[in-house]
């Protein structure tokens, strides 16, 4: 009697967009945790770009200075917990993708999705730097969700799903 073949293993499973998808959300991390260098560093400058907003609003629409302080304040503090979830997503995203989680795909989506938004917020809202650190990372997001979404990756994601299966079977079928 000769045993069934050994299951594939995930990483023989891998094709190469998952890979450098993967590859490409490490880099996503380092370029994040740039982005929260800079951010940890743009308060003077968000405090100046509110003021300078402040002064072109009309009289009866400018905030007073306790409230310009308190919106200056609340912009650095949003800037600087999206940048650290931001390293932390691309962790995570990175690890789970690579661990063939279909889920993860759909969730690196919509990231990259926000984080074209946080973009565009932080170059009308916030700093010019703040926003050309994180440009790359919107880049960096776009490539990986292309490659994410291309037919070798969709028989990958299936192909874990189906692994993951004949394992959880085999584990309780025993």
């Amino acid at each position: 009697m000769t045993a069934a073949p050994a299951p594939p293993r995930l990483a023989q499973l891998r094709p190469p967009q998952v890979v450098t998808a993967t590859r490409l959300m490490y880099a996503g991390l380092l370029l994040a945790l740039i982005g929260v260098l800079v951010n940890a560093r743009s308060k003077p400058a968000i405090v100046r770009a509110l003021k300078h907003t402040n002064a072109r609003r009309s009289p009866g629409d400018r905030l007073s200075g306790a409230n310009l302080q308190h919106a200056a304040n609340l912009t650095y503090a949003a800037f600087v917990v999206m940048s650290v979830l931001a390293v932390l997503c691309w962790l995570l995203m990175a690890v789970t993708v690579s661990r063939g989680q279909s889920w993860a795909r759909l969730v690196a989506t919509v990231l990259a999705g926000m984080n074209l938004l946080l973009t565009i917020g932080m170059a009308t809202r916030g700093t010019a730097a703040a926003a050309i650190a994180e440009a790359p990372t919107v880049l960096v997001g776009a490539a990986v969700v292309w490659l994410l979404w291309q037919p070798p990756s969709n028989r990958f994601f299936d192909d874990a799903a189906a692994l993951r299966s004949a394992r959880a079977a085999t584990t309780s079928g025993r």
